[in-house]
């Protein structure tokens, strides 16, 4: 037999194996050199080879066994993700954090906020009071804060679980409102006391969920340091129901400022009552407020000013950097 009839014989044998190889005369040639084509028409067979009926260099077969092992790869992905989620899901509740007051970031010491406050300016409340575009800067702050309060549709469940509340802590799917009709001067109509030059402040406590405040209700066992107005209003209360309520303190921070602020009007009343507290995620629930209203401040110049809250449990620093339990802003009026 010739070495040629021998490589027919075997060349059946070697189709199968070299799938876009040369075989000129049915003889393999794997040291063909490539033929030599113009660039747009290497172009041209790199996305489609006619000869070879590859599609970007593989074939049909090939690229149905490279999509399968894809499409099983994300399919396990999917049902694997799938069971972290649910696993995870199932674990938590959408009201109740999975940690809570010392075990949380924020820890079991509540903060305060205020308003106005304009975040360009920082904690700086400064305007003319014949000034009408800055006076109403700071009121379409605050009127943009108590927009909820005033109009229960704003909230996520449209505040169909609020209720009056008096002295008596609502069902557990219940929350109590707040009237800002309460608030006195301290209104929109009024300009909240701007145009007067007898500012109101608006003062909350930071949320904390299921938090419970200890509260100084006992007038024989008061911290002495507590300003003897709040003191005196404690006294002048009647029922312990009056009594247990977060007290809301405002003094100036140095000599000077204590001075310059003059005195001063809380309204409804200088705390914050037990039947807001604890707060736990329910719905439409809304921060008891205070407003703090400067009677005769001194104007033209800078009043440095610190809010504080009044409970057993309630940690308050001096320290302008920490501000537990307190917040602080500067005011002035031309």
């Amino acid at each position: 037999m010739s070495y040629v009839s021998f490589l027919d014989s075997l060349s059946p044998l070697r189709t199968a194996d070299t799938m876009g190889a040369d075989k000129p005369n049915g003889v393999v040639n794997y040291c063909r050199r490539p033929p030599h084509r113009p660039f747009f028409k290497r172009i041209q067979y790199a996305i489609w080879n006619p000869e070879e009926r590859t599609f970007l260099g593989r074939t049909g077969k090939r690229w149905g066994v490279i999509g399968l092992i894809y499409l099983v790869m994300y399919i396990c992905i999917i049902i694997f993700f799938s069971i972290c989620m649910c696993g995870l899901l199932s674990a938590m509740d959408e009201r109740v954090p999975y940690f809570t007051l010392a075990e949380s970031i924020i820890g079991d010491n509540p903060g305060m906020g205020h308003r106005p406050i304009i975040f360009e300016e920082g904690a700086l409340i400064w305007y003319d009071a014949e000034n009408a575009t800055q006076i109403k800067k700071y009121v379409d702050n605050i009127n943009e804060f108590l927009a909820p309060y005033e109009n229960s549709s704003l909230l996520i469940n449209k505040g169909v679980n609020q209720r009056e509340c008096g002295d008596t802590k609502p069902p557990r799917n219940e929350v109590c409102s707040f009237d800002i009709n309460l608030l006195g001067p301290c209104s929109k109509e009024n300009q909240f006391g701007f145009k007067n030059r007898t500012p109101c402040i608006i003062i909350k406590l930071n949320r904390i969920f299921d938090w419970n405040p200890n509260f100084f209700d006992d007038p024989e066992n008061l911290p002495p340091e507590m300003p003897p107005d709040i003191k005196n209003y404690i006294n002048s209360t009647t029922r312990p129901e009056q009594r247990r309520k977060v007290w809301v303190s405002c003094m100036g921070e140095r000599p000077a400022d204590i001075d310059a602020l003059g005195p001063l009007m809380y309204w409804p009343y200088p705390g914050l009552p037990e039947v807001y507290f604890p707060f736990d995620n329910t719905p439409g629930y809304l921060s008891p407020l205070v407003a703090v209203q400067l009677l005769k401040p001194a104007l033209h110049q800078i009043i440095n000013i610190r809010c504080r809250a009044w409970a057993q449990n309630i940690k308050f620093t001096q320290s302008l950097k920490e501000r537990l339990g307190s917040t602080h802003f500067e005011i002035m009026i031309d």
